[in-house]
């Protein structure tokens, strides 16, 4: 059999119905015993109709009993559950204690009667008086035994509030049904105080109306007061239990926690729906998050204390960087003279590389006037050896007519025989004056023909030499303009380093201020590191679920 079975129903059940049958079934039987003759000469047969009642009354409690601590049972052999599930669970045992009490007076008040007391008046055994006195008494006995089994049957659920309690699952208690200490208290007086009283007046009036012999229910009333006593005293005792019990293992509870140094991780145990239940449910709620709050700010602390030593080692770099930056920044100034006075220095170059330009320019430009004038004269020395040419042409057609002359004289000559010798010896000297002008004249035109070939490739050369010159001034031209581009240029960029000086000159001033602002920002670390350090020594006395036990 399973723990949680004998822990809601087995040991529960055993104990209601041992003081059941050891303390009220026994008083009744004397009860009826000394006030009832009849009871006495039929003893067997009132016995008899007084267990067949009592297995009756048993077999309805273990059946309700059963059905409503089923869904809890069931619960605590898990070690999760659904929600629905809890639900169904609170709503049968929060009706448990309730139902117990009422069918331990149905049992007495209806089942007594009815199968105990009624055969017995209906065989004629008891007389009206009597049965109307047993009929009292039964259900004086019945309101008496309510409060016990309420209590028992509220006690014997402690262990599953404790589980639903300690997992902090029990919600949804406004929709149980449960009563306040102050209802319970009252009913417990009430249901004590009532069935003496009751007892008392019942009696007396049926003394009246019934002639019932007082002097004979003596001894019965000393047995149901002393029934009276031990049920409230038995009552008291799982009252005391209830309450008393709890509230000094609260106590306890409460002084283990304050000497645990911290120990986040103790809970009170939940006894049941009332308010000492919900003390302790709603207290551990409010260690869970206490617990959840500072496992929070622990580890909160150590990431602290992480974020504070890196940004400390960052500052450190920092302040190394700043202090290279710096130093790099005065090099860079100085660098940036230095370029500055070069820049100058080539923007001065520049300006006498223009003027050098100009000069140049000018000397081109006369190169080329000088070169277009010696043109000019080579074209008209071409021009001159042309005509020369064209006059040794003509020379040469004159010498070369003074020969075919010669040598039409010469036949002239022969045929004049004597007479014409004188004439063929000057037509002789003519005819060789005209081969020797003939050969002068090849010669000059050989000369002149080279002359003038020579005048050809200088004047070709010539231009080509001022194409050349026209190439180079339009070049020297664009060199100027680039010159001129470049003296720009250089002005802006000395304008622009200047600037840059001045920038640097401000990210310098930057430099010593970030500086001085990464010495204070360490100074504001190391008190931050010193405060985190107390906070988490702080933090660390707390003992919670995740630090282990």
């Amino acid at each position: 059999m399973k723990e949680s079975t004998k822990a809601l129903f087995l040991r529960p059940f055993i104990f209601q119905e041992t003081i059941t049958a050891l303390v009220v079934v026994p008083m009744l039987l004397f009860f009826f015993l000394n006030v009832s003759e009849g009871v006495k000469n039929h003893f067997l047969t009132t016995a008899l109709g007084g267990m067949n009642a009592a297995n009756l009354g048993l077999a309805l409690g273990f059946l309700v009993k059963y059905l409503l601590v089923r869904p809890a049972r069931d619960l605590m052999d898990k070690e999760s559950w659904e929600p629905h599930e809890l639900k169904r669970a609170l709503r049968s045992v929060s009706l448990l204690p309730l139902m117990e009490s009422i069918t331990i007076f149905l049992r007495f008040a209806l089942f007594g009667n009815l199968i105990a007391v009624m055969p017995v008046y209906l065989k004629g055994y008891v007389t009206l008086s009597e049965t109307y006195a047993g009929l009292n008494a039964l259900v004086m006995t019945g309101l008496l035994s309510m409060p016990f089994f309420y209590l028992a049957a509220e006690n014997s659920l402690v262990p599953f509030y404790q589980k639903c309690g300690l997992q902090g699952v029990l919600d949804g208690k406004e929709r149980l049904f449960r009563l306040s200490l102050n209802q319970k208290l009252l009913a417990t007086v009430l249901l004590i105080a009532i069935p003496p009283i009751g007892l008392i007046l019942g009696t007396i009036y049926l003394s009246v109306v019934s002639g019932l012999n007082l002097v004979s229910m003596k001894f019965g009333f000393v047995i149901l007061l002393l029934q009276t006593t031990l049920l409230t005293f038995i009552n008291g005792l799982l009252l005391m239990k209830s309450l008393s019990m709890s509230v000094g293992r609260m106590s306890l509870m409460f002084q283990d926690m304050a000497k645990g140094q911290g120990d986040l991780t103790k809970r009170l145990y939940v006894t049941g729906l009332n308010e000492v239940g919900e003390l302790a449910y709603w207290f551990n709620r409010f260690m869970d998050d206490i617990e959840r709050i500072i496992g929070h700010v622990r580890e909160t602390s150590m990431q602290l204390h992480l974020a504070i030593e890196d940004v400390s080692a960052g500052s450190i770099g920092l302040s190394q960087s700043t202090q290279e930056q710096a130093a790099s920044v005065e090099q860079i100034s100085a660098s940036i003279e230095e370029m500055n006075g070069t820049v100058r220095h080539n923007g001065d170059l520049i300006r006498g590389g223009q003027e050098s330009s100009n000069t140049i320019t000018q000397l081109i430009a006369q190169s080329k006037q000088v070169f277009s004038d010696l043109l000019r004269a080579i074209e008209g020395i071409s021009v001159n050896s042309r005509r020369i040419g064209d006059i040794v042409v003509t020379v040469n057609e004159v010498a070369f007519h003074t020969n075919l002359l010669a040598l039409n004289a010469s036949v002239e000559a022969a045929r004049a025989g004597e007479h014409g010798k004188g004439f063929a010896v000057v037509a002789g000297e003519v005819r060789s004056l005209a081969q020797r002008s003939a050969a002068a004249a090849s010669e000059i035109k050989t000369l002149i023909d080279g002359t003038v070939g020579g005048i050809k490739n200088g004047d070709e050369m010539m231009k080509k030499t001022s194409a050349s010159l026209e190439e180079l001034m339009s070049q020297m031209e664009i060199f100027f303009r680039m010159m001129e581009v470049i003296s720009a240029s250089s002005v802006e960029q000395t304008q622009n380093i200047g600037e840059l000086s001045r920038a640097i000159s401000q990210i310098d001033g930057s430099t010593q201020h970030n500086a001085s602002t990464v010495e204070e920002l360490a100074g504001t670390l190391e008190n931050l590191r010193t405060m985190a350090t107390v906070l988490a020594d702080d933090v660390q006395k707390f003992k919670t679920s995740s630090t282990g036990a």
